[in-house]
């Protein structure tokens, strides 16, 4: 068969992609890497093996870790971002493979960032419980790239119930007093490894985490925001009309980075 790929039309025999790429059936988990050296990694390996989609026995964590080793060792970045891809080599999902990419970090330009509420019923967002990260992110950033033309830097969704559920591809925290809210996992939301540990900090610290639903029309009750994520790790948000003075956000956000620095 011919194909035509890269401006020219060649043999689909010499042409090496993973069709399934096309169709999005694929599992990925994105790991920050400081001084070359990864975070989390066991975290994020655990969550992308208890997928229920493959199964990964075929596939070592060890050559995992090793490769991406070698990947980062190749480049000359010394913190950034891996990118690793899980997918079936064909129609049985059992027979897998994997990719390992690799990027820098996103420049955050503020010390806070501006977020934008949407309604998700808008987007095609997938949802299911437990949640992972699929290659089905069409939703997601279309979402993204309408909250770039309204100046945001990251979405915010909110459910048919207008109870808010995550971002785009970040989890989202509020702070009412001394009392850490975020979205429950129940909502089909992904349990980001950054949102774990966040949770984790708080309690070690004396504040308690709250998993009830928030409501979208009571957002501006609030007294602090952040966003989560390996990229970004903690990072004060705000909205049109909010404002925050982030002290115990940037409580939590030093508390994160000394356990990234620190291991």
């Amino acid at each position: 068969m011919i194909s035509y790929y890269k401006g020219e039309f060649i043999s689909s025999k010499n042409i090496s992609i993973n069709e399934n790429l096309f169709y999005g059936i694929g599992v990925f988990e994105t790991i920050r890497f400081n001084n070359k050296k990864m975070i989390f990694f066991e975290d994020h390996m655990n969550r992308l093996f208890s997928n229920d989609f493959f199964d990964l026995s075929t596939i070592s964590k060890k050559e995992i870790y090793i490769n991406s080793k070698k990947l980062i060792d190749k480049n000359s970045i010394n913190n950034g971002l891996i990118k690793i891809v899980v997918l079936p080599l064909s129609e049985n999902w059992n027979e897998l493979e994997y990719y390992i990419f690799i990027r820098e970090l996103p420049k955050i330009e503020s010390s806070s960032a501006t977020i934008i509420f949407y309604d998700e019923d808008k987007y095609p967002i997938l949802r299911f419980n437990p949640m992972h990260k699929s290659l089905s992110y069409m939703g997601n950033f279309l979402a993204k790239k309408d909250a770039k033309k309204d100046g945001a830097f990251e979405p915010i969704f909110y459910n048919s119930s207008k109870i808010i559920t995550e971002g785009a591809i970040r989890n989202i925290f509020f702070i009412k007093e001394n009392m850490l809210c975020t979205p429950s996992t129940e909502l089909g939301i992904l349990n980001g490894i950054t949102r774990q540990k966040i949770i984790c900090i708080a309690r070690d610290v004396g504040y308690k985490v709250d998993e009830s639903p928030i409501e979208y029309h009571k957002i501006n009750n609030m007294n602090e925001a952040f966003i989560t994520s390996s990229a970004i790790g903690v990072l004060p948000c705000k909205w049109k009309g909010w404002k925050s003075e982030y002290t115990i956000t940037n409580k939590l956000k030093n508390l994160y980075k000394h356990l990234v620095e620190n291991g």
